[in-house]
């Protein structure tokens, strides 16, 4: 691993750094409870000659050097307790003003960053409130020259999330979308301006926290996106990890030479080409990527178009009244014991094998397709009296089952030939509506009363 600097630094030695929050950091997210904490554990420990408050680990980009100088250095890890401690020195300074960091320059795009430094910067004047200007000069001296974090610094980015996630230090690590969303990012910095980055990364973090109803983003790709991909293989595809990230990582069309790469340039190249087109500003049409669930994964900004473009299909199939199976899913997966943990599982299957066919022929025998999505997975809930992800992860991956139809299919309707397994006299009773549903539909007679 190669670790350039691994060494204990004051917060004063730190600030004096060209240190950056990258554009693939989450937001700055600490609340009050947080900033409070950490004053009360600086002020717990002001009479010690030194206090150690964990780790931060930094990327040196050797892309981005500077003349005669050591080049910026982007915080992988340890941003959020960074900035707190620099609000507060800064706060504390803010008569003299002698204190100076890149980061007190640093422009936040995130809404979610802007409210929290206002919120936690009251937070932090409300605690100096009740300290005499000594005690503040005290404290500020103490956190400048007495407090230090351990800075690890690489010069390769991959290995500095490695390092940071295998570390046991304060502080969340981060996710699978998120080493993904760094990922991809890089893959962008080359061929994209930063306003195009900057769009990305702002509906990548709507995303993460939607105010709308639909599902969050970590959802759609770990629920159902990287479970389809893994069911249509055949593989497992019960839990979403920063183990099997590669999932979502693919070719870089622009450094790609392989034949089998020539079909997706061209095409990328005819929407880039269409989208371009002066004629554009009159006709107000655009193209969007023809993406496929299953396709080979497009690195960079198709990535992220990828994300936004399943996360509104979900919204289109299933979120809110107006969705297109909304008046289906209401009426046969709503019964009693559908909030059981089993029962969401074999839920999320028929959701996954929805999309799928949708992705795939669109609305095009939809409201048939469904019902033979439904009769394949609720299907176990008549036969298995407890459900566990690993039942419905072997359902779902059977070389005969309904995924491997759906992607053999060239047609809608050698789809709705799929014959769902069926018995009339199901094992266990404890979902009697599904089993008239099931009933109804294998009889052609959908309106059947529940």
């Amino acid at each position: 691993m190669a670790i350039i600097f691994n060494q204990p630094q004051t917060i004063s030695q730190l600030m004096g750094q060209k240190l950056e929050i990258p554009e693939y950091q989450r937001p700055y997210k600490w609340q009050p409870k947080h900033v409070d904490q950490l004053i009360d554990d600086i002020l717990n420990h002001q009479t010690k000659p030194c206090y150690r408050l964990g780790t931060v680990v930094l990327h040196q980009d050797n892309n981005t050097h500077i003349e005669n100088d050591n080049g910026i250095l982007n915080i992988v890890d340890g941003q959020q307790r960074l900035l707190t401690l620099i609000l507060l020195c800064t706060i504390i300074d803010s008569e003299d003003k002698s204190i100076s960091s890149s980061l007190i320059e640093h422009k936040f795009e995130s809404s979610v960053s802007i409210e929290n430094l206002k919120n936690n910067a009251q937070v932090i004047a409300e605690r100096l409130a009740t300290l005499t200007p000594l005690e503040k000069q005290e404290l500020l001296n103490f956190v400048l020259y007495k407090c230090e974090l351990i800075q690890v610094t690489l010069d390769d980015l991959s290995e500095a999330f490695q390092f940071f996630d295998s570390q046991n230090a304060r502080g969340k690590a981060l996710a699978p979308h998120d080493l993904l969303k760094a990922y991809h990012l890089r893959e962008m910095m080359g061929s994209t301006e930063q306003n195009e980055r900057l769009h990305h990364v702002s509906l990548w973090e709507q995303g993460v926290n939607p105010d709308d109803g639909s599902a969050n983003l970590h959802t759609i790709m770990g629920e159902f996106l990287f479970r389809m991909r893994r069911w249509i293989d055949g593989d497992y595809g019960i839990q979403f990890s920063r183990h099997n990230i590669d999932v979502f990582k693919g070719v870089s069309l622009e450094d790609t030479q392989y034949y089998y790469v020539d079909a997706m340039l061209a095409l990328d190249y005819a929407i880039e080409s269409f989208n371009a087109d002066p004629a554009r500003k009159w006709d107000k049409q655009t193209k969007s990527y023809p993406f496929q669930v299953d396709q080979v994964m497009i690195n960079g900004k198709r990535f992220f178009e990828y994300i936004q473009h399943y996360m509104a299909i979900h919204s289109k199939l299933f979120v809110g009244e107006n969705a297109r199976l909304s008046s289906f899913v209401n009426r046969h997966t709503d019964y009693t014991g559908s909030n059981r943990k089993g029962d969401s599982y074999v839920r999320n299957l028929f959701f996954c094998a929805v999309m799928y066919y949708y992705d795939k022929f669109g609305d095009i025998e939809l409201d048939k397709a469904a019902q033979i999505c439904y009769r394949w997975s609720y299907f176990l809930r008549l036969e298995m009296q407890r459900i566990g992800m690993e039942t419905v992860d072997n359902h779902a991956k059977e070389r005969k089952g309904l995924f491997r139809a759906i992607s053999k299919a060239v047609h809608p309707q050698q789809v709705l030939n799929f014959q769902p397994p069926y018995n009339k006299e199901p094992k266990f009773s404890n979902a009697k509506s599904v089993q008239a549903s099931i009933e109804a539909m294998t009889t052609g007679n959908v309106n059947e009363p529940k």
